[in-house]
């Protein structure tokens, strides 16, 4: 200012003459310049004011200009004011490059009162226009900027950022234009109020190793925000509504599904406290999202979410079934409405899920639910929760389930029941008297359960698995199921009563159960079971007596027998009736490895049937692989019917020791495929 008074007074001094002056070098606060050169003279609308400077050094983040130039054609000065209605300044700067701008200023130099209006700046490929008011220490600047466009403006502002900064941005491919329009003002280097919009209708981003994409998305956001003592007060307003966007595992059609959020709260810079007082988030046609948040990035005081009344198949297809893809429940057909509420505070949270006629069948028929609704609560405090479930039917596998309903209470990041819970299944139940379920999800979860299965008929298991038919019952009572690393375990038996006998399953235990490949270990023990009704019901040809057996170490991949030590033979102290016909021989003959019809070829084939003293297999089975025995030692092989008793007597001698699995399987299908014995005369 003492440098244009001077000249306007020597203006006002003689002011037919031009004045010329030049300054080898100046220098004023943080500002330097180099060969100074200004030419003014007076024209009918006032001055005309010429400066150049070969460099002039402003303080960062401007820093070094050269080859400046500045006209100013309508400079007008008074006692306490000047102004220039139309003036340019043309410059070099290392990052933004040769620029010429077009300006307007008005000043009052006492009352630190200015206007300037500038147009033409360019960067990142766009041009700016903005309007800067400065008075006393209070500033504002309102600025537009159509079409800038985002990677220039990355490389434009990354020498002023940090180094951490810049090495994240360079993890980043960004293509696009954003429509910028902000007015920001402030106090000294204080910022005040900010009132920002933004636009963008093709942005394209992709990351280094292609987990966070976007293509041809239109984004529009509008801030708010006025800084009160260090607090901000904000309000937010963004749309999305076209494009696809990709978030590992998350994919989003904004053309199909287009998100808006409306949301203001509270921020104070100096503690970094943040408060959202009310957000709302809706994705057309899939949620709608309510919350409110107190805390900072890296501390929740308190949170508060609410998912209004959604349609499971939605939720499930754009934000659930990504996470859970190769997992029991990555493809499901889902139908029926869910709502949640979500509360937060410090460590301690508590959740309500109601669930309103859901139906759920899994693709791969391993199991379905069928109208589920209640309520489903859970919570980490220390005063319980309750849950109120029901469901019209379900299956599990083949298993069919009935109608049932489950109470119980969450407390402390468990949940058991309220009351005994009686599960229908087949013509019998389950009646699960105590359930106690921990922090599941996380490491360390696990849940138990004891109860009682009521009899069971075996006709019924028969014809739902597809086995053959079985007659007698299935019950038991369960001391103890346990879950815990993603294994079920039972500590107790199991009994059936098959055949007049029982069959006791011990050590059962099944390891991944929905998972790719299940894996299930027992034990079987089988005793005093009647042969005749055994051998009736697989169409084996008749067989009279008692069979005990043993099946140790039974391992199943999928369902498929892959290790077991199986046993089955006559009891050593068995009294009953010993008999066995030609067809159940030959078929024993097929087991074992020997030559079917061998005895419709010799006499015997006149005798209907004949007595044995004992008869056996065992299987040993390793690798695809299954070692053959029987109940004694033979020439050239192992006995699996010893003769003895009444004539006639016979004996069946196998001869293969060593069977493939698929092999010995195919035989057994053979065998229970056979319409009877072939007699060759």
């Amino acid at each position: 200012m003492v440098l244009i008074c001077s000249l306007l007074f020597l203006v006002s001094a003689n002011a037919s003459q031009d004045i010329k002056l030049s300054i080898g070098q100046w220098s004023f606060e943080d500002i330097q310049a180099k060969n100074l050169h200004f030419d003014i003279n007076l024209t009918s609308k006032g001055l005309a004011l010429n400066a150049q400077a070969d460099s002039v050094d402003l303080a960062a983040p401007i820093g070094k200009v050269t080859k400046l130039h500045l006209q100013c054609d309508e400079l007008i000065l008074q006692s306490e004011s000047f102004s220039c209605g139309r003036g340019t300044l043309s410059f070099h700067q290392h990052e933004l490059g040769q620029q010429k701008i077009s300006f307007k200023v008005n000043g009052e130099p006492e009352k630190e009162k200015y206007r300037i209006n500038i147009a033409g700046l360019e960067l990142a490929s766009a041009k700016f226009s903005a309007t800067v008011y400065l008075n006393n220490k209070y500033w504002r600047l309102v600025t537009n900027a159509p079409k800038l466009k985002i990677a220039a403006l990355i490389k434009a502002a990354s020498p002023y950022l940090e180094q951490q900064q810049r090495s994240v941005l360079e993890l980043w491919q960004v293509e696009g234009d954003i429509n910028l329009s902000a007015d920001i003002a402030g106090r000294n280097d204080k910022i005040n109020t900010v009132l920002m919009k933004l636009a963008t209708t093709s942005l394209n981003v992709t990351d280094s190793e292609s987990s966070y994409v976007t293509e041809n998305v239109a984004i529009a956001l509008e801030l708010d925000a006025k800084n009160k003592k260090q607090k901000w007060q904000w309000q937010t307003y963004l749309t999305i509504d076209k494009g696809q966007a990709y978030g590992d595992p998350i994919f989003i059609d904004f053309d199909a599904t287009p998100i808006t959020l409306k949301a203001n709260g509270l921020w104070q810079q100096d503690s970094g406290n943040l408060v959202i007082n009310n957000a709302k988030l809706n994705q057309k046609n899939v949620v709608q999202v309510t919350a409110d948040f107190k805390g900072s990035i890296e501390k929740v005081e308190q949170l508060n979410i609410t998912i209004a009344k959604s349609k499971v198949t939605k939720l499930y297809e754009n934000w659930l079934q990504p996470f859970v893809v190769g997992s029991a429940i990555d493809n499901l057909e889902l139908a029926g409405d869910l709502s949640l509420n979500y509360h937060q505070k410090a460590k301690d949270y508590h959740l309500s899920l109601t669930l309103d006629k859901i139906f759920v069948d899994d693709d791969l028929k391993r199991f379905a639910i069928d109208n589920i609704t209640g309520k489903l609560g859970w919570t980490n405090y220390n005063y319980p929760m309750k849950s109120d479930l029901q469901w019209d039917k379900a299956t599990l596998y083949a298993i069919p389930i009935g109608a049932t309903r489950l109470k119980a209470k969450s407390i402390s990041s468990s949940l058991s029941l309220s009351q005994a819970w009686d599960i229908p299944i087949f013509d019998g139940k389950l009646k699960i008297n105590k359930l106690d379920l921990s922090r599941p999800g996380e490491a360390g979860s696990k849940w138990t359960f004891d109860g009682r299965l009521t009899p069971i008929s075996m006709e019924q298991v028969s014809e739902a698995l597809g086995w053959p038919l079985l007659h007698g019952k299935l019950s038991g009572v369960i001391p103890n199921v346990s879950y815990n690393n993603k294994s079920i375990k039972v500590n107790g038996a199991l009994t059936v009563n098959l055949f007049e006998g029982s069959t006791v399953i011990s050590n059962l235990q099944l390891d991944q159960p929905f998972g790719a490949l299940p894996q299930l270990y027992a034990d079987v023990d089988l005793k005093n079971m009647n042969l005749s009704i055994l051998s009736q019901t697989f169409d084996f040809g008749e067989i009279t007596g008692k069979l005990e057996g043993k099946i140790q170490g039974l391992r199943l991949a999928n369902w498929r027998p892959v290790q077991l030590d199986a046993y089955f033979a006559t009891p050593e102290n068995d009294k009953s009736r010993h008999k066995i016909s030609q067809q159940a021989i030959n078929n024993l003959s097929k087991v074992g490895g020997g030559i079917g019809g061998a005895l419709q070829r010799s006499f015997l084939r006149f005798f209907e049937d004949f007595s044995y003293k004992r008869l056996g297999l065992s299987c040993k089975l390793r690798n695809e692989v299954c070692e053959m025995s029987g109940v004694g030692e033979a020439e050239n092989g192992y006995y699996i019917v010893k003769g003895g008793g009444f004539p006639p007597r016979i004996n069946v001698v196998g001869y293969t020791r060593r069977v493939d699995w698929p092999d010995l399987i195919d035989r057994l299908k053979a065998v229970s495929e056979s319409s009877g014995p072939i007699v060759i005369e």
